[in-house]
């Protein structure tokens, strides 16, 4: 049986709900209620009465006085009762997860929130904490302050090496072992989606050594292949060791700040604690709409419009691979992937991070070097991190064709001073042989 106190960091286990947060009750009942307790401002003084929100299809979502009301107010930590069960009736059908009557879920405002809230609640100093090899910038940018031994591990084309994970494992002490982190969809910034197989034995692993999962999944509706996407490690998680973070910000919008958890309920109570003492809960207004986008469309019509998300981004990937093959050919590698980047890795080049800041930008060609994603960015990279959601044809031509240029500049000087080097080199091999072969000679014959 799952001991999920054992994972939970000293202030958490000292963390309780606040007592005022603790007094909000839900708003049917508040209600009917005589509540003297709780320090809610006076709906009457709220500006906002009722809202529409006109979709892209002409239809129109109606945001009630009664809604509104409700989404103006301070609101339950774990989010809007309604929309609670509208995710958690989606996530049960989206992942089919093992034992999801003994899971929460509580909605948050967006992955990065909800990666802080895990890892602000599991980890502390000298705590492991292993990533990929190339991940996320800003989970890396999360972790650096603290004193957490972070270890990355070493990709292959179906994404973290579940051996080498199990090496780097074993190679660590057992009770500061806590948590891998993950982005197994359309992976940022490689995109690489894992094979069933590869999850199947990085859960194997994880079980075996007693550590948990942050599986941090915005991309998971932008899967390219032919059919669904494997399964994720929720659906895997017969242990209970799956920190799920989901996000609509990739699917929906990411000015919702919007997301949500999914892990067993230990896990989400003492979640929801520390997520009530730093903002009380996410914005119920976008909650409120979001809510009632669910309810108009339903769990198909969220799924058609998801579908047809997929589609768009499949599109501008092919026209980002089209723009690559025009220009980069013999210049980089790389692999059609899913999600929203292209991952490069510059020929020839041992580190990025010059030609991006200086030439690429001075020529307004935006791009992110490989050392971001790096856990330590002093270190070099070949890599090249190219996001095409924004990207049109035209831009996309432009853009790969500077760097091109950059590119071939680049290597043109190196090819310079390398030149250059042997001729010095070789000078001051011909110098030191001149000096060795032909020695002064001192007038009784000995030489120096």
């Amino acid at each position: 049986m799952m001991n999920h106190a054992k994972f939970f960091n000293a202030d958490s286990r000292r963390r309780e709900h606040p007592y005022l947060v603790r007094l909000r009750l839900p708003s049917e009942k508040l209600q009917r209620s005589v509540n003297l307790a709780n320090g809610l401002p006076c709906p009457a003084n709220f500006p906002f009465k009722e809202a529409t929100v006109t979709l892209h299809s002409g239809e129109v979502l109606h945001i009630s006085p009664r809604q509104m009301e409700v989404a103006m107010q301070y609101g339950a930590i774990a989010g809007l009762h309604e929309l609670v069960t509208q995710l958690r009736d989606m996530a049960t059908k989206l992942f089919n997860p093992p034992h999801m009557d003994e899971r929460g879920l509580i909605v948050t405002g967006g992955a990065a929130h909800s990666a802080n809230l895990i890892l602000q609640t599991f980890v502390e100093s000298g705590d492991y904490v292993f990533v990929q090899e190339s991940t996320y910038p800003t989970i890396l940018d999360t972790l650096r302050p603290t004193d957490v031994k972070v270890v990355s591990v070493p990709n292959d084309s179906e994404g973290l090496r579940a051996d080498l994970l199990a090496e780097a494992l074993s190679k660590t002490p057992a009770a500061r072992r806590k948590l891998l982190y993950v982005i197994p969809n359309g992976d940022n910034p490689t995109g690489i989606t894992m094979s069933e197989k590869r999850r199947r034995e990085i859960y194997d692993v994880v079980c075996k050594y007693d550590l948990l999962i942050a599986e941090d999944d915005p991309y998971y509706f932008i899967y390219f292949g032919a059919e669904q996407a494997p399964p994720t490690f929720l659906s895997l998680d017969t242990e209970g060791r799956v920190l799920r973070i989901d996000s609509f910000s990739k699917s929906v919008g990411p000015g919702l700040r919007l997301g949500y958890i999914t892990a067993d309920k230990p896990f989400t109570d003492k979640i929801q604690a520390l997520q009530a003492i730093m903002i009380g809960s996410p914005c119920c207004v976008s909650q409120a709409i979001l809510s009632e986008l669910l309810r108009h469309w339903g769990y198909e019509g969220f799924m058609k419009f998801t579908s047809k998300g997929t589609e768009t981004y499949r599109k501008k990937r092919d026209m980002v691979l089209q723009a690559a093959d025009k220009h980069l050919t013999g210049l980089c590698e790389w692999k059609a992937g899913d999600g929203m980047f292209l991952w490069l890795k510059v020929l020839g080049l041992e580190d990025t991070k010059h030609i991006i800041e200086l030439e690429c930008e001075k020529r307004d060609l935006i791009l992110l070097p490989g050392s971001a994603c790096l856990w330590d960015s002093a270190q070099p990279s070949p890599y090249i991190r190219a996001c095409y959601s924004l990207a049109t044809p035209d831009k996309a031509d432009r853009g790969f064709k500077i760097l091109a240029d950059v590119i071939k500049e680049e290597l043109k000087k190196n090819k310079s001073k390398n030149k250059s080097g042997d001729a010095v080199a070789s000078g001051h091999k011909e110098a030191a042989s001149g000096f060795t072969h032909e020695p002064k000679k001192h007038t009784n014959g000995a030489a120096t």
